[in-house]
């Protein structure tokens, strides 16, 4: 016990710099960042990782500086790095809400939405479905263990107290990062498009063959039930899909911590 307190008493600004990382990516990171879990667990949690990680650190890191304003300098850049992989996450599961945007503007559901917890903002409804569906899937494959494995990671090539700078190559990576995602919500929605757009077509020959028939009163229910059936039928891809997503999301969060490293 006494090894403990004498390890946290002389390591103490180096738990701090540890803690302030750590809870950079409880700010927006899939699952951990969500606004419905308590604060309280998010602190504990976030005290129980800092700990862990500080006997680790504390033989191979060193942290100098010799007043306030320095520390202050350390605290954001680690603030900065975890708020960084957060958000790499983050932008792989908006990848949801993207196809889930589209999915339901194609079948009428554009202008009805529903609170999500996590951003308290309107989110489609398929995006919302989605998003609980490949949550389940994230902690089922214990993503939550690669996000802390990203985390340690980030110490190998971004030590505490390091400064770091997003240049040119950094922004082009983000900028790979945000065209996978839209690829990635393209494919995903792309069978519901499909559909729905034969479905138009053949709205379309019935409207020239049939002019006595309201094509707007008959069109809205067969696209709704058309998507839905699409839907349905798509679920025996959504863990494939799942894995593919989960893995660019960890090999991008690896590619892109080594492109800051480099500076």
């Amino acid at each position: 016990m006494d090894n403990i307190y004498d390890l946290l008493l002389l390591n103490i600004d180096l738990l701090l710099l540890i803690l302030i990382r750590v809870t950079g990516i409880f700010v927006i990171a899939p699952v951990f960042g969500r606004n419905n879990l308590p604060m309280t667990m998010k602190v504990g949690i976030s005290l129980l990782m800092a700990f862990i990680l500080l006997p680790i650190l504390s033989t191979s890191a060193s942290i100098h500086y010799s007043n306030f304003i320095e520390l202050a300098i350390y605290s954001v850049n680690e603030f900065l790095i975890g708020i960084i992989i957060g958000f790499i996450g983050f932008l792989y599961f908006s990848t949801l809400y993207l196809a889930g945007t589209i999915i339901d503007t194609q079948m009428g559901f554009s202008m009805v939405n529903v609170l999500d917890p996590q951003t308290n903002t309107q989110m489609p409804i398929m995006g919302n479905y989605y998003n609980i569906l490949f949550t389940l899937l994230f902690l089922l494959f214990d993503g939550h263990h690669f996000l802390i494995r990203a985390l340690v990671y980030s110490y190998d090539m971004l030590p505490v107290g390091v400064a770091f700078t997003i240049g040119e190559e950094g922004i082009y990576g983000l900028t790979l990062i945000l065209m996978e995602v839209f690829i990635l919500a393209f494919r995903f929605s792309a069978p519901v498009l499909a559909t729905i757009f034969l479905a138009n077509v053949l709205l379309g020959i019935l409207a020239r063959t049939m002019p006595q028939m309201n094509v707007f009163i008959v069109g809205m229910p067969l696209k709704v039930m058309v998507g839905l059936l699409t839907v349905l039928i798509t679920l025996q891809f959504i863990v494939p899909f799942s894995e593919r997503l989960f893995d660019s999301m960890f090999h991008s969060l690896q590619v892109f911590i080594d492109i800051i490293s480099r500076g």
